[in-house]
């Protein structure tokens, strides 16, 4: 931005734009930047940089008043709602590791502006420490689906009415169809998001993604884990009860376990017996 700047006030010397540069730029060195800046400067080109970054700070500064209004009205609803400041849960005798409360990077267009204080307050538990859940991420959930989760009578309904259960179509004692209902819902799009970021991480929920992934394709693979995540977000907000990351090790222990009982019962159906190997 300071050597867009610079050039739309008519800098056009490549050596003074260059110190310009951000000092954490490793990637390209300060001669191939020199060599990037040398250009003909036509006018209309000149014209058009001016118009994008006046535009881009119209919107920029479009975005900071949203914050500002969203601040307000969340500030506006706990009020209303008569909540008390959110505290954090003493640990009681569970060994396995929570996440720690830190302060996010920003990005894209999540609000600049520290609502953390006031979604815990609102949903009662700090959403953000939940696998893949951002601010912005977790201020469209409760935006959409609210903080009542009495309205579905379990957490299936919950999925069922994002359109992350398999809709059975049956006629004659036949599935014709299992396919996920096309619902148009952002705290769906938000979860299969979340989903997809999360096939990326060493845990509980990446392995199953990865599994599902490796034996269905992605698209089932996304929606699966987005069902698997809409049911932990309906378990949290129902319950108020802060996330604790599965053991990763007696899931494993687990999925291999029961692969072996598969694997047993499909070798005696056509009559043989599993031997360990020595």
């Amino acid at each position: 931005m300071r050597i867009l700047d610079a050039i739309v006030a008519g800098q056009r010397d490549p050596k003074e734009l260059v110190k310009l540069r951000d000092e954490r730029i490793k990637k390209s060195t300060p001669e191939e930047m020199e060599a990037a800046l040398e250009g003909d400067w036509r006018p209309e080109h000149l014209f058009a940089l001016r118009q994008s970054l006046n535009a881009y700070r119209f919107f920029q500064e479009q975005l900071d008043e949203c914050d500002l209004h969203l601040k307000e009205t969340m500030e506006q609803v706990i009020v209303e709602m008569n909540l008390s400041a959110w505290q954090a849960p003493q640990p009681e005798g569970d060994s396995r590791p929570t996440r720690k409360i830190k302060r996010k990077r920003v990005f894209g267009n999540a609000p600049k502006i520290d609502l953390s204080q006031h979604l815990r307050t609102l949903a009662g538990l700090d959403l953000t420490q939940t696998m893949g859940i951002s601010t912005l991420s977790a201020l469209v959930l409760i935006s959409e689906v609210g903080i009542d989760m009495s309205r579905w009578r379990n957490e299936k309904a919950f999925a069922a009415w994002m359109g992350l259960a398999p809709d059975h179509k049956i006629s004659g004692g036949r599935i014709l169809s299992n396919r996920t209902r096309p619902v148009i819902n952002r705290a769906a799009t938000i979860l299969r998001l979340m989903a997809l970021a999360t096939g990326k991480t060493d845990t509980v929920l990446g392995h199953f993604y990865r599994r599902i992934r490796a034996r269905s394709g992605a698209p089932k693979a996304i929606t699966a884990t987005a069902r698997k995540l809409a049911c932990l977000v309906y378990h949290l907000i129902k319950h108020k009860e802060p996330y604790i990351e599965p053991e990763l090790a007696g899931y494993l222990q687990r999925f291999e376990k029961q692969r072996l009982t598969n694997l047993a019962r499909q070798a005696r159906t056509l009559g043989y017996q599993l031997v360990p190997a020595t």
